[in-house]
């Protein structure tokens, strides 16, 4: 018995030993939420890929998801779960985390076609959101807003969207390809920012629903800013 726990005191080490060469003597390993950190395999976004823009994933392997997302049951409404296309009939594509990811890459790497946004009120915001990603609160875009102020919206659109107002008609012809998120499948934000932004016309091909949003980007230890 004492030669078997010899044994496997001396693997042990030497399996410590080898993760601390393979993430060098640099790494962070206080990146989340748990006081007692634990070494253990590479935690990568995608076979070979452990970095994107900056993006990566907790290396804890104990770790765990953000308190503020482990609540199971919210009032519904508003907080109900939305269906995979709540914006039937227009087609408005429903991507993944990788989708947003390599989109952040994008955006990072200078590419101004593209834009990730976060749909949230600025009191959630605060509280961390993808790398990468601009605020525009839903409410300062969704149908209420149209009929309260639509020149408000159409300001964001132009400032923010690169969509063009020629003399009161909008062109969409170099408007961005927009990543919308909010809080998660039981989130209706970002879908009423979508909603909105279909009813003044912009184009279906160019919005991108990312309906898991931070709930599920917390769920995988996805870096928040």
């Amino acid at each position: 018995m004492k030669t078997k726990l010899i044994v496997l005191t001396i693997t042990s080490t030497l399996a410590l030993g080898s993760q601390a060469a393979f993430f060098g003597t640099g790494h962070n390993w206080n990146n989340g939420n748990s006081a007692a950190k634990s070494a253990g395999k590479p935690v990568n976004i995608a076979p070979g890929v452990m970095n994107v823009a900056g993006i990566s994933r907790n290396q804890d392997n104990a770790n765990k998801i953000n308190p503020d997302f482990a609540r199971t049951s919210r009032q519904c409404p508003p907080f109900c779960i939305q269906p995979t296309n709540p914006f039937s009939p227009s087609q408005v594509e429903m991507v993944t985390e990788l989708d947003v990811i390599y989109a952040a890459r994008d955006v990072a790497g200078g590419d101004t076609s593209v834009l990730v946004v976060d749909a949230r009120t600025p009191g959630w915001v605060k509280k961390g959101t993808i790398p990468h990603a601009i605020n525009v609160p839903y409410n300062k875009i969704n149908s209420k807003a149209l009929v309260k102020d639509p020149m408000a919206v159409i300001d964001i659109l132009t400032s923010t969207f690169d969509v063009k107002d020629m003399d009161g008609v909008l062109d969409y012809s170099n408007a961005k390809t927009l990543y919308l998120f909010c809080n998660g499948s039981w989130c209706g934000q970002s879908p009423a920012a979508i909603r909105a932004l279909l009813q003044i016309g912009y184009p279906e091909e160019k919005l991108k629903y990312y309906r898991g949003g931070m709930n599920d980007w917390q769920s995988l230890s996805l870096t928040v800013k």
